[in-house]
């Protein structure tokens, strides 16, 4: 059975639906998508909640307190041995294909409540969920919520990053034909910004900048003349002059600022 549903709002929103309702978690799926059909920007695709789902809290979107649902109840994971590797699978089962720039502890994102699910947690860095990661055992463990564990997932695609800058800001290159280039500032605007920070997981664009903003790239400058309306789903899909074809330096760099909250 497929349902939709168009819901307008400028604030956060929190879905919760009240069931009983027969769902598999591999199977069954909420997309959200930003716009009244589902060819429209999508947001996420979110899964039910069941044994060994993951949640970040006390952050944002893609930072903050790693929180693992166990017996019909989220708690949290102790940070003794807490590494990147681990926090590589939390932000891989979330679906953050670049992973974790970081793993954090001592309750970074502050302290959470309830049960501390899993401690001496020992991931290889390739497990599909946290759930299958080595640890103590379910509910053992010799620690406070003050030594809650945390990540922060990385927005990403695999063929365009944001360089010298920040997670949200930087020097936009492009990957293609084996080597990662640089993008000419020439009528780029807030348009072609859209664009690169949807692709990279963002709502928008703050900010749009020409000028190697954030410092000048080096090899290839790949696209030139980018003109993008906002609501193509790459930049390589907005037209331009022909991958490689250019009038610029490096100079020219173009950079975004993307929407952080």
């Amino acid at each position: 059975m497929n349902c939709s549903w168009t819901i307008k709002s400028n604030a956060k929103l929190e879905l919760v639906f009240v069931g009983p309702f027969e769902m598999e978690s591999h199977y069954d799926f909420v997309y959200v998508h930003d716009g009244s059909s589902s060819s429209a920007h999508l947001i996420g695709r979110f899964s039910v909640v069941d044994q060994g789902s993951v949640r970040l809290r006390g952050g944002g979107l893609n930072y903050g307190r790693v929180e693992i649902f166990y017996s019909d109840q989220w708690g949290t994971v102790c940070d003794d041995a807490w590494d990147i590797h681990d926090a590589h699978v939390v932000c891989r089962q979330l679906g953050f294909s670049r992973l974790a720039a970081n793993a954090s502890t001592w309750a970074h994102y502050g302290q959470g409540t309830g049960p501390i699910w899993m401690d001496d947690v020992a991931c290889s860095g390739n497990e599909l969920q946290l759930y299958d990661c080595r640890q103590r055992g379910w509910g053992s463990h010799n620690c406070v919520h003050k030594e809650d564990s945390g990540a922060f997932c990385q927005y990403g695609s695999s063929n365009l990053r944001l360089a010298n800058g920040g997670f949200f800001y930087g020097r936009v290159e492009v990957y293609h034909d084996g080597t990662w280039g640089t993008v000419c500032d020439d009528l780029w605007d807030i348009n072609d910004a859209h664009v690169v920070c949807r692709q990279l997981g963002f709502s928008s664009a703050a900010y749009h900048y020409h000028k190697a903003h954030y410092g000048q790239g080096s090899g290839k400058i790949w696209l030139d003349n980018v003109r993008c309306h906002g609501w193509e789903e790459s930049l390589s899909s907005c037209p331009h002059l022909g991958w490689g074809s250019h009038n610029c330096s490096h100079s020219e760099d173009a950079s975004v600022m993307c929407a952080n909250s």
